[in-house]
């Protein structure tokens, strides 16, 4: 896939015939969101009496959200032209607001949990971190069509991640899980227009180091302590390197930071092979803080097993490999590099969250896509995946599902 999604880069494109949206990507995307109102309401109902409200009061909100977001995504999938984006003017509009905000969280965000993520409109309220992502997609995609010929010239590579590692170090501050996407979304994309690969074992260099860095310091430092080094110590916050400590063993503070982890890793291993039965975990009552939240999963292989959280997987897999496959039979450059910006945003978000579910990584916010409850994450998301959806109605995908 990766040679002809190269080919695809470099050849001439055949003259644009409009079809409907991929129906397996559509499909896929409906059941997930099905699927994820249902685990919703299974994970929130004690949490919710407890709290005084209706047992399906969080899952009432995630089906109107989501019917919501399926409508703007379906709109946007049949009416709306991706090119448009392509435009410097919009797509640098797009980036320049998507970066206002993110710096303005810092100072008019609401704090939840400590984390500071979210701007309250008043009705609502949602994560600029959540529209940088697409904005860095839309901008840095718009930026090598313009200069493509020229990717292969470090000057113009280093304007690509400056687009790209500007927000991921403004969004890095209050939300470290964001970044961390928006990072990797960087690197697939500007990956497949540069046949410089030695950059790319520099750049893995500089990341293995930088990791054994900071579990370094998070080894040496004592907890709650702050560091001195500028810039550092206001990304990695003293309850940052607690997280690693605790990663490395949750029983250091089994009922402060070493909570979470702890009780996932029951929930998960309490499912077995076929869980308890959907609606019957335990660890939901009480034990796991905001079940239905970033750490629905857990609840997941609890309650449905292995059997289950392993078809949601595929599921998960299915729906990011058929956006790199329109990708690949995109009608044009643009369309190829923003269904990769997409495709890579979803499965890098999956991937953080089962990771810190099953603690194989730190704990770090980062919601299931399409599945944890959230407002502005799945709206913007559905919309993100009309775009997706859309640059499926000019590609070539009709050839692959023959």
């Amino acid at each position: 896939m990766a040679a002809e999604t190269v080919t695809n880069l470099t050849k001439k494109k055949k003259k644009i015939t409009k079809n409907t949206p991929d129906g397996i990507l559509l499909t896929i995307i409906l059941m997930i969101v099905g699927f994820g109102i249902i685990m919703v309401y299974s994970a929130s109902f004690y949490y919710a009496t407890v709290k005084g409200s209706a047992p399906a009061s969080f899952a009432i909100k995630q089906f109107i959200i989501g019917l919501v977001g399926i409508i703007v995504m379906l709109g946007v999938a049949f009416k709306f032209n991706y090119r448009i984006l392509s435009n410097m003017i919009l797509a640098s509009t797009l980036y320049v607001v998507s970066l206002i905000l993110s710096i303005s969280v810092m100072f008019i965000g609401q704090t939840v949990n400590g984390a500071t993520r979210w701007i309250d409109l008043g009705f609502t309220q949602f994560q600029p971190s959540e529209i940088a992502k697409i904005g860095v997609v839309i901008m840095l995609s718009a930026y090598i069509i313009r200069h493509r010929k020229e990717m292969n010239k470090f000057k113009y590579i280093a304007r690509a991640w400056g687009i790209v590692l500007l927000p991921t170090g403004i969004v890095a501050i209050e939300n470290l899980s964001s970044a961390i996407v928006i990072f990797f979304i960087g690197i697939m994309i500007i990956f497949i227009t540069s046949s410089k690969t030695w950059y790319y074992l520099v750049l893995g260099l500089i990341g293995v180091c930088l990791a054994g860095g900071v579990y370094y310091l998070a080894m040496t430092t004592k907890p709650d302590q702050e560091l001195s080094i500028p810039i550092v110590k206001d990304i990695l916050k003293p309850y940052r390197l607690d997280r690693i400590r605790v990663w490395k063993n949750p029983w250091l503070d089994p009922i402060g930071k070493g909570y979470q982890p702890i009780q996932s890793l029951y929930a998960v291993g309490s499912g077995g092979i076929f869980g308890v039965g959907l609606g019957k975990g335990i660890q939901k009552q009480g034990f796991l803080p905001e079940p239905h939240n970033d750490i629905i999963f857990a609840v997941i292989c609890e309650e449905l097993g292995l059997v289950g959280a392993v078809l949601l997987l595929i599921g998960y897999s299915i729906l990011v490999l058929r956006g790199l496959v329109i990708a690949v039979r995109a009608a044009d450059y643009f369309g190829t590099l923003v269904a990769v910006g997409i495709s890579t945003m979803v499965g890098i978000q999956v991937l953080i969250n089962v990771a810190v579910n099953t603690n194989t990584i730190p704990t770090t916010g980062m919601q299931l896509p399409l599945v944890s409850y959230g407002g502005t994450a799945l709206a913007v998301l559905l919309g993100t995946l009309g775009i997706l959806l859309n640059i499926s109605t000019t590609s070539n995908i009709q050839k692959v599902n023959k």
